[in-house]
């Protein structure tokens, strides 16, 4: 299943089976959408333009479940859903308009991409990923709403730089678990973070 995932949605899972699984299900209940952490390595044309190295891009996506109007629904299985082609052309040209109406337009570009950011680019998404974990105190039971003063002096605490403005900009983002990759520099903010909160367990983010 996730070799499948993959090739026909570019998902790249990092996380068991089960989970992976358990996601797609909760989905069909709520947003449709999957956040995950996307890597590559830069392109050769890339390399050619702007010099540099083979170095690995991290990008932030969204495996996108929602129905998109392509085939007729023939059986709806509780979020799941049996299709077959359109019988003719304008039968799906029909379908597809009214799908489009009212729809939202999605980001185009990541909100986290390593080629747009400077700096370390893993400390660039363990910022994002604790900004996000502090604003909707998921994992740390901490039972205090934080506000942004609060998030910006734990990240100065545990040694990420951020700006009031950053921290807004993460609103409504989901936390990626898994997603983090481990390096003596983003091991040690998390291990900085569980000191602070000793009920949390950095090891729900690292990849």
């Amino acid at each position: 299943m996730s070799g499948g995932i993959k090739a026909l949605s570019g998902y790249q899972r990092h996380e068991p089976i089960e989970q992976t699984i358990d996601k797609v299900n909760k989905s069909f209940n709520g947003s449709k959408q999957i956040a995950f952490i996307q890597t590559s390595l830069r392109s050769a044309k890339e390399i050619y333009q702007e010099n540099g190295h083979s170095t690995l891009k991290i990008n932030e996506r969204f495996f996108n479940l929602r129905y998109d109007n392509r085939r007729e629904i023939t059986l709806d299985c509780k979020g799941y859903h049996q299709t077959k082609p359109f019988k003719d052309k304008t039968h799906s040209i029909q379908s597809r308009l009214i799908a489009g109406f009212g729809g939202n337009r999605y980001r185009v570009y990541s909100p986290v991409s390593s080629s747009q950011l400077k700096g370390d680019a893993y400390l660039n998404l363990t910022r994002r990923m604790v900004v996000r974990l502090l604003r909707t105190d998921s994992f740390l039971v901490s039972h205090t709403a934080f506000t942004r003063k609060d998030i910006y002096l734990i990240l100065k605490k545990i040694g990420l730089r951020t700006s009031l403005n950053f921290i807004s900009k993460q609103k409504n983002l989901s936390v990626i678990l898994n997603s983090i990759p481990s390096t003596p520099k983003t091991i040690e903010c998390l291990k900085n973070l569980q000191v602070l909160f000793p009920s949390f367990d950095c090891n729900a983010l690292i990849r």
